[in-house]
């Protein structure tokens, strides 16, 4: 059953623009270093910044809590499969969170088009009747 969706849309342009003016200290704090990685060997690294910051937002979305009771962004990385699907990686809170709520399953779905970067998290836990 779902658990919970979660969505963002966030301009790339403030991203980039928050990138410009605080560089890697707002790096350092969102994302984790094969994030860093990833988006800067990008053509346009603010569009490939833009849409992690948007997974890690809307997973907090779908989870009910937004970026509190202990959730950290980098606690929550951004990959993509071989094949190029998106996905997340959990650790500390986030991942115990998830644990305990029985969340079996987590699926990301991202795209960006004319300076917006948007993700979609959609999470799910079996039903009661099947636990």
């Amino acid at each position: 059953m779902i658990y919970g969706i979660g969505v963002d849309l966030v301009s790339i342009d403030r991203i980039d623009t928050v990138i410009g003016r605080w560089g890697d200290r707002f790096l350092q704090r969102v994302f984790t270093p094969f994030e860093i990685e990833t988006c800067k060997r990008r053509a346009f690294p603010a569009s490939a910044f833009a849409l992690r910051f948007a997974a890690k937002e809307a997973f907090s979305k779908a989870l009910g809590l937004g970026m509190r009771k202990g959730l950290k962004w980098r606690d929550i990385e951004t990959f993509n499969h071989p094949g190029g699907k998106p996905d997340l990686r959990l650790y500390g809170r986030s991942l115990e969170i998830c644990q305990n709520t029985g969340i079996t399953g987590i699926y990301l779905s991202l795209s960006d088009d004319g300076g917006y970067a948007v993700a979609m998290v959609v999470m799910e836990r079996p039903d009661e009747n099947e636990l």
